[in-house]
């Protein structure tokens, strides 16, 4: 895959830019292809070893524009497509009603930081736009979020990419499990600090999640 990558983007014409452009994109939408690799051959191939195939201010633009629209992409079709079937009481992939519940509690309190630091981990930076929709989270703060990750991952990920030069590949291999790692420490601490304050308080009446209702357009179909 790398091999063919490196081919596709190393044409060095509007064609490479587009095919990150549309890469990057359609991994932030919910499809999960190699994006991040992409972006760290697009700059290598912006470098000296890279004979200057691509410029890296370009890389970085376009990176940056695809991951904000792919993640804008995944959040419409998040909030369109899975949270009317779950206000309806069915099944969306794996978020059932009761999941749905929690994920909406989540985000309202943590949605902006799991958009902004997902970027850095593979499997949020693809769920993250879909599930923000889906999760009701306010757009105009997703927007905030989800650019400010865009711009920080596309310059970081394009400038890591330009200065690693042929080693890539290896930093590749590095950064995937730092991003594991990470992922794995913030899941194990959020896990504990959420265990010692149900350790500390006192039972509470559980509260009844109200799913939202069909918008009125399903609600006169199904009547």
């Amino acid at each position: 895959m790398a091999e063919h990558l490196q081919d596709l983007l190393g044409d060095g014409s509007i064609v490479a830019y587009v095919a990150l452009f549309f890469g990057i994109l359609l991994e932030n939408a919910g499809i999960p292809l190699p994006g991040e690799t992409a972006l760290l051959i697009a700059g290598y191939l912006s470098s000296e070893a890279g004979e200057y195939r691509l410029h890296l201010w370009a890389v970085i633009i376009v990176a940056c524009l695809g991951a904000i629209c792919g993640d804008n992409l995944g959040f419409l079709l998040g909030r369109k497509l899975a949270r009317p079937r779950l206000a309806a009481g069915k099944r969306f992939w794996f978020l059932t009603p009761e999941r749905f519940c929690k994920a909406e509690t989540y985000f309202e309190k943590y949605g902006a930081a799991t958009v902004f630091f997902g970027r850095w981990v593979a499997l949020l930076r693809i769920a993250a736009g879909p599930a923000a929709g889906a999760a009701g989270m306010p757009w105009r703060k997703f927007l905030v979020a989800n650019a400010a990750g865009a711009v920080v991952w596309a310059t970081g990920i394009g400038i890591i990419g330009h200065l690693a030069g042929p080693a890539w590949q290896a930093l590749q291999t590095w950064l995937g499990r730092g991003a594991w790692v990470l992922a794995g420490v913030v899941v194990v601490g959020f896990v504990a600090w959420h265990l010692k304050a149900l350790f500390r308080r006192k039972p509470a009446a559980p509260v009844p999640c109200e799913l939202p209702g069909p918008e009125v357009g399903q609600a006169s179909r199904l009547s």
